[in-house]
């Protein structure tokens, strides 16, 4: 029975051995910080958000979320327009309460891709509405769709999933660049949705100051759209200090400036301290102020999910006008537990022992008898 028991004794540690889980960790992604590509991809208009890290969830330990954080602003700026992240990638259905105010104390502002939530003005749920940019999946007709339904259209990217190299679809992507959208990303849409308030009203003319931004969100100009009946809009100035840019079809990206809509309509995307005289001819002319969009075209954002490295991710769009949120966790790194190496060797100096001990036990108690 002794030698039965040492045995199994041997086995189990030879087992515990193999069944011991790896350490999970990991290492920075190095493109992060690189002028010639983090760099790049943020003076462009991009937007670096967080997706969590390697091997945790936000479902199973809040703690990711700012951990993830913490990750992301050692290493680049959230946007051209400010350092701190707005935006988080997370997969569950419905935001608990913890979850929800974990998320807003730390500074974000906006939750998806396909998270639903009760917003009440201090989270952002913005869904995915246009599918993906993945070849023979991208659809021209679903973002058609998404901006007739939703007025804006989101979509997928992720350049590797598992051992898979996923590609664009050219042509989806070449068609996406030739329309009137705005290219624009999670936090930069959050961030200019504010418009400018009215100042002073005369027959002909209106004056409008630029407003703060969202709660929360990057000093980004505000976008407002500015409509007449019975009356055409004839002219767009700033009478402060500044200078206000007049847009055109091909400006795609957000800037200030404005851009006379047939006569009818102005969209003005101005900063906060910007003071703006609009003229127009009509003795009985209607005004009405609202929210608006950039050059009053439809927000349309990609977002790259488990950004894990930004050079594969981001290359294939380096000519494209789309702008990326960029949902960053750090490379995942798997590396053997010390406890292995350790366990092989006591393996190693104990099975000798253990059948030197087993066979001199067993001779003890059964001593075989001398040859004659």
């Amino acid at each position: 029975m002794n030698s039965v028991r040492r045995a199994i004794f041997m086995l189990s540690v030879l087992l515990i051995s193999l069944t011991l889980p790896n350490a999970v960790a990991w290492r920075a992604d190095g493109w992060l910080i690189q002028e010639v590509v983090g760099g790049e991809r943020l003076a462009l208009g991009d937007e670096f958000g967080c997706h969590g890290m390697p091997g945790q969830s936000v479902e199973d330990d809040i703690a990711v979320i700012d951990e993830c954080k913490d990750y992301l602003t050692s290493q680049i700026n959230a946007s051209r327009w400010g350092e701190e992240p707005l935006s988080f990638g997370i997969p569950m259905d419905d935001l608990d309460t913890l979850t929800y105010n974990t998320m807003h104390n730390s500074g974000f502002r906006i939750v998806g891709d396909q998270v639903e939530t009760n917003t009440d003005g201090y989270l952002w749920s913005i869904e995915r509405n246009a599918g993906s940019l993945e070849q023979s999946v991208a659809s021209k007709t679903m973002i058609e769709e998404a901006i007739e339904q939703d007025g804006y259209a989101s979509l997928y990217w992720e350049a590797r999933i598992a051992d898979l190299n996923v590609r664009r679809d050219r042509d989806v992507v070449s068609w996406i660049d030739s329309q009137d959208y705005w290219f624009t990303t999670w936090g930069e849409w959050y961030s200019s949705n504010h418009m400018a308030t009215e100042v002073e009203r005369t027959s002909e003319s209106i004056t409008l100051k630029g407003s703060t931004g969202t709660s929360g969100g990057w000093d980004a100009p505000g976008n407002t759209l500015v409509t007449i009946t019975g009356g055409e809009f004839t002219s767009v100035e700033r009478i402060d200090d500044g200078t206000i840019n007049q847009l055109t079809l091909d400006n795609n990206h957000l800037m200030s400036g404005y851009r006379i809509l047939n006569g009818t309509g102005v969209a003005l995307t101005i900063p906060s301290d910007a003071i703006v005289q609009i003229t127009w001819e009509g003795v009985d002319a209607e005004i009405q102020i609202m929210q608006g969009t950039f050059n009053n075209f439809p927000p349309f954002m990609a977002v790259g999910h488990h950004t894990y490295d930004l050079f594969e991710w981001s290359s294939p769009f380096q000519d494209s006008q789309i702008r990326f949120t960029w949902l960053i966790e750090p490379q995942p790194d798997v590396q053997p537990s010390w406890i292995l190496p350790i366990l092989a060797v006591l393996v190693v100096l104990a099975v000798p022992i253990a059948v030197r001990s087993t066979l001199a036990h067993d001779k003890a108690m059964y001593p075989y008898p001398e040859e004659e």
